[in-house]
């Protein structure tokens, strides 16, 4: 008996030593495309005269045209026993020298239509290879389900990682945008600087 279950223990660690590795790849340009034109509604900017209500109508098509050519897909990973979906998403960020600024995503897709929706984090912006670098790295994290606090602005200490979420702001799930128990959210920092 004692041996059987030894047995069956180490079988059951090679099983899991054997699977491969969670780390993201580029996705191929189909389905890249495809899923950023899914997403770009809740990771792009918010129109000037939009809200998060009407951002879906068609009066916005133009604007969220030209902010699929903004963002790209750094990395892709598909766990093919549930079906979970994990996306680096990056975009230009505004700065006087090339820097950019990356999301963490996790969405599950039903039929064509996304079930559920999470931005896990978003990255301060940095220049593309420290970005490259850390967003690469929090992203197998986040696959794997692994705890990301340590790498939060608060806890960070000095170094750079993730801007959001901080102590004051998160992302509703519900909702599918970040949300703030302060008066300035995320979306109305960008939407006030695109003013300018």
């Amino acid at each position: 008996m004692k041996i059987s279950a030894f047995l069956t223990f180490f079988a059951a660690i090679l099983l899991l030593a054997c699977q491969p590795s969670p780390k993201g790849q580029k996705p191929d340009a189909e389905t890249a495309q495809r899923l950023l034109e899914k997403i770009i509604r809740y990771t792009g900017h918010l129109p000037k005269k939009a809200t998060h209500e009407t951002k879906f109508d068609s009066a916005f098509n133009e604007f969220y045209a030209q902010e699929l050519a903004k963002h790209r897909i750094d990395l892709y990973y598909r766990n093919e026993r549930t079906g979970d979906i994990y996306l680096l998403v990056s975009r230009i960020a505004p700065s006087l020298t090339v820097k950019r600024v990356a999301t963490g995503i996790h969405m599950r897709m039903e039929g064509d239509s996304i079930a559920y929706y999470n931005e896990v984090f978003r990255t301060w912006k940095m220049p593309e290879p420290e970005l490259a670098e850390k967003a690469s790295m929090l992203f197998e994290k986040m696959v794997r389900g692994q705890d990301l606090s340590q790498y939060y602005p608060q806890n960070s200490d000095k170094e750079y990682y993730i801007e959001f979420p901080d102590p004051n702001t998160r992302f509703d799930v519900e909702k599918r945008r970040w949300v703030s128990n302060l008066e300035v959210t995320p979306e109305k920092m960008r939407e006030a600087f695109q003013e300018q």
